[in-house]
């Protein structure tokens, strides 16, 4: 699959804050963690109980991937196969959404199933309010980094 970190270090640097949208098992969690300060997230208590007994290190919060309702900030939103699994206006409302846990030039970074939505749908929803600074398709899916503009 995609290498998260060789993807993110050219364009954040280490130590950052990283939001993990849906963290589910906490495969990516182990990978961020050795670069970033990741937060673990998940939509329900049972979720995130696991993760917090799973990942002692790790802050996990509870948090929905659409309204996204935190007061807290991040350098960066990232996801794996979650938002996917929404329907594109909710998707939309997501990326709207993710503008508010951004500080400044902080990036999103998602990676999408290809068989669930297009590309270029996500690509032009994203240029509303982001700039695209890498995409890339492998193996059924793909991901897009961008920037607030």
């Amino acid at each position: 699959m995609f290498d998260i970190i060789k993807i993110l270090e050219n364009h954040l640097p280490k130590y950052k804050r990283v939001l993990e949208l849906g963290s589910k098992q906490g495969e990516c969690l182990e990978i961020l963690d050795g670069y970033y300060e990741v937060v673990a997230s998940e939509d329900e208590k049972t979720k995130t109980r696991y993760l917090k007994d799973n990942y002692l290190d790790i802050r996990v919060i509870l948090i929905e991937p659409v309204t996204l309702d935190s007061h807290k900030r991040f350098e960066c939103v990232f996801s794996k196969n979650l938002l996917d699994e929404l329907s594109i206006e909710q998707i939309d409302k997501s990326f709207e959404n993710q503008k508010k846990l951004l500080e400044n030039e902080s990036l999103i970074f998602h990676i999408f199933d290809e068989s669930k939505v297009s590309k270029e749908e996500i690509e032009k929803l994203l240029l509303k309010n982001y700039k695209i600074l890498d995409s890339n398709s492998k193996e059924g899916s793909f991901y897009i980094l961008a920037t607030l503009i």
